[in-house]
């Protein structure tokens, strides 16, 4: 019997406490302070007629901008495989540019990739200037620097020098677009 009562003793005394409060509330509604500005505005679209310029040119078409970045994407491989073999650099006009072509179907392959390639980039640039009403040759000059900071450690790329002329390098790991080495073989 003496077991039985120890148990039954510690079930009634177990039983019998609440345990520790715990509070989740708090004594006052949490207050929370947003500042938010929303400015709406609506431009009425204003023709050529209303301002008495000469209408702007027709923003290119977003499906021939889709085609040219999937034809690009398609060859993407293969051009970095290019680089990466040093027979082509990109230039200061942010183009393709052959360094050495090889002989056979090989070199045919590598010249008609790369003037595939340079065609739709040219296109892309061109509806870049007449979407942002600039100079092509801000937006080539834009893209150049542009794909000389993308390109890969070892890869060539035409670099100013302080003279103001253009130089092929190789770049640097840890370079913007910059990079000193000898030029490549001559075309």
């Amino acid at each position: 019997m003496t077991r039985a009562a120890s148990v039954l003793a510690l079930v009634m005394l177990l039983g019998g406490c609440s345990g520790f409060p715990v509070h989740v509330s708090t004594p006052e509604p949490l207050k929370v302070d947003i500042t938010m500005r929303v400015d709406i505005f609506q431009h009425a679209r204003r023709t050529a007629d209303d301002t008495g310029e000469t209408p702007a040119e027709p923003e290119p078409q977003t499906s021939t901008e889709g085609a040219i970045e999937s034809r690009r994407r398609d060859r993407m491989a293969e051009i970095q495989r290019f680089k990466n073999s040093r027979l082509v650099g990109e230039n200061h006009y942010g183009l393709l540019t052959i360094l050495e072509t090889p002989g056979g179907p090989y070199g045919q392959r590598l010249k008609e990739t790369v003037d595939a390639e340079n065609a739709d980039r040219e296109a892309l640039m061109k509806a870049l200037a007449a979407e942002h009403h600039v100079a092509q040759s801000r937006i080539e000059a834009d893209q150049g620097a542009l794909w000389r900071a993308r390109a890969f450690p070892g890869e060539w790329i035409e670099q100013q020098q302080s003279d103001g002329t253009w130089k092929w390098v190789q770049k640097r790991a840890g370079d913007t677009g910059a990079g000193v080495s000898a030029a490549p073989p001559a075309p």
